[in-house]
C-alpha cells in the first residue's frame, strides 16, 4: 500500500520507492549504534532466558500449573520475538539504516506487535483466572491446565488477527522516524490509518490495562480478607496453605504485569502523541526510538521477573543428580547433619507442595 507518510519521516520518498527503505537515520548515528549493540546483546539474553524458561516448563511437570501455562506461552512468543525482532532492529541500528527492505520491515513490525499484544492478553487471562478462583473458590478445580492452554491459544489467535490487519489493507507496517525499526503507520492522518490506531490503542492497551487493574485489585482484597479471617480463627473457603499459595502466585503475576507496563507505557504514550497529536506536537525521532527499544526489552524483563519471584521455578533449576553426588559429604568435622540429605529432604517437600498445588488447581 502506498502512503503519504514520507513527509512525516522526512525522506521525500514514498514507501513504493526502494530507496525509501535504505535512507540513513536522521538522529545521531553514534547513539543509535550504541543502542543497536545493546539490542544485539539483548537478542542473546532474550533467547537464553525465554529458552531456559520454556525448557524448564517442558522438563518439569510440577511447573505446568494453570497460572504457569500463561507464562509459558509468553516465553514462547518472547523466544520468537527475541529471535526475529531484536536482531533485525539491532543490526539495522548498528549500520544506522534499515537493512531488510519492505518485507523485512513487515516481519519486524508484525513480530513486535504480536509479542506486545499477545503478552498483554495473556497477562489479562491469567489475572482473570486467578480472580475467578478467589471469587468462586469451590470451582477452583474447573481451572485446569487443558483449559488454560485453550485460553492461551485463543488469546494469541486474537492478537495474531490484529497483527495481520495492516498486511491486508487496514493501516500498514512502515519505518519509524528513526528508520532503523518498524511499526504501524502513525503519521498518516487519513481516516483509514487513524481509525486503526484508535482501535489498537483501545483494544491492546486501554482495555487490558483496565482488566489488569480490576482483577488484581479484586485478588488482592480477597486474599487480604481471607488472611485476616484466618488470623482471627474464622473458617474460610480456602485453606491457609492455599491462601498462601495464591498470595505467592499473585505476587509473581503482579510483578510481571508491572514490569510489562513499565516497559510498554512510555511507548504507548509516544504512540498516542504521534498518532493523534498535532503535527507540531510530534515526539522527536530519538524519543520514539528510545521508547520503542525500551519496550522491546520486555522480552528480557518478563522472564527475569518471573524467574526471580517464582519459588517453584527456582527449585526446578536444582539438579537432583548433582545433589545425589553429595551423599557422602558432611559438614566440617563430620559431626553435623548430612548436607545432601537435608537438601534432598527439602527438595522432596517442595516437589510435593508443587504437585499438590497443581492438583488443587
Amino acid at each position: 500500500m502506498s502512503s503519504n507518510n514520507s513527509s512525516s519521516i522526512g525522506t521525500g520518498l514514498t514507501s513504493d520507492d526502494p530507496a525509501f527503505w535504505s535512507q540513513p537515520t536522521p538522529i545521531d548515528c553514534t547513539t543509535v549504534r550504541i543502542i543497536g549493540i545493546l539490542l544485539c546483546v539483548a537478542t542473546l539474553v532474550g533467547i537464553f532466558l525465554n529458552g531456559a524458561l520454556l525448557i524448564s516448563f517442558i522438563r518439569h511437570k510440577e511447573l505446568r500449573t494453570p497460572p504457569n501455562i500463561f507464562i509459558m506461552f509468553i516465553s514462547f512468543i518472547g523466544l520468537i520475538a527475541s529471535s526475529v525482532n531484536l536482531p533485525l532492529t539491532g543490526s539495522s541500528s548498528v549500520f544506522c539504516h534499515w537493512l531488510y527492505s519492505r518485507q523485512g520491515c513487515q516481519l519486524e513490525g508484525l513480530t513486535a506487535f504480536l509479542y506486545g499484544c499477545s503478552s498483554c492478553y495473556l497477562l489479562c487471562t491469567v489475572s482473570i483466572s486467578r480472580c475467578y478462583i478467589i471469587i468462586r473458590p469451590f470451582n477452583a478445580k474447573s481451572v485446569t491446565v487443558k483449559k488454560s492452554v485453550v485460553t492461551c491459544c485463543i488469546a494469541i489467535l486474537i492478537a495474531l488477527l490484529w497483527t495481520i490487519l495492516p498486511l491486508v489493507g487496514w493501516n500498514e507496517y512502515t519505518l519509524e522516524r528513526s528508520r532503523t525499526s518498524c511499526c504501524t503507520n502513525l503519521y498518516d492522518r487519513r481516516r483509514l490509518f487513524v481509525s486503526f490506531n484508535i482501535f489498537i490503542f483501545v483494544v491492546v492497551y486501554c482495555v487490558p490495562l483496565i482488566i489488569l487493574l480490576i482483577t488484581n485489585s479484586i485478588i488482592y482484597r480477597g486474599i487480604k480478607g481471607m488472611r485476616k479471617k484466618v488470623a482471627q480463627g474464622v473458617k474460610t473457603e480456602l485453606s491457609q496453605k492455599r491462601i498462601e499459595m495464591e498470595r505467592r502466585v499473585l505476587k509473581t503475576v503482579v510483578i510481571t504485569v508491572v514490569g510489562f507496563l513499565f516497559t510498554w507505557t512510555p511507548y504507548a504514550i509516544t504512540f498516542f502523541i504521534s498518532a493523534f497529536g498535532a503535527p507540531e506536537a510530534n515526539v522527536s525521532p530519538m524519543a520514539t526510538f528510545i521508547c520503542a527499544c525500551f519496550a522491546k526489552t520486555s522480552m528480557i524483563w518478563i522472564p527475569t521477573l518471573y524467574m526471580s519471584t517464582s519459588t517453584q521455578f527456582r527449585f526446578s533449576l536444582v539438579d537432583k543428580s548433582s545433589l545425589e553426588k553429595l551423599g557422602g559429604v558432611s559438614t566440617t568435622g563430620g559431626d553435623g547433619p548430612n548436607v545432601a540429605a537435608i537438601t534432598r529432604g527439602k527438595a522432596d517437600n517442595l516437589t510435593a507442595t508443587g504437585i499438590n498445588a497443581n492438583k488443587n488447581d
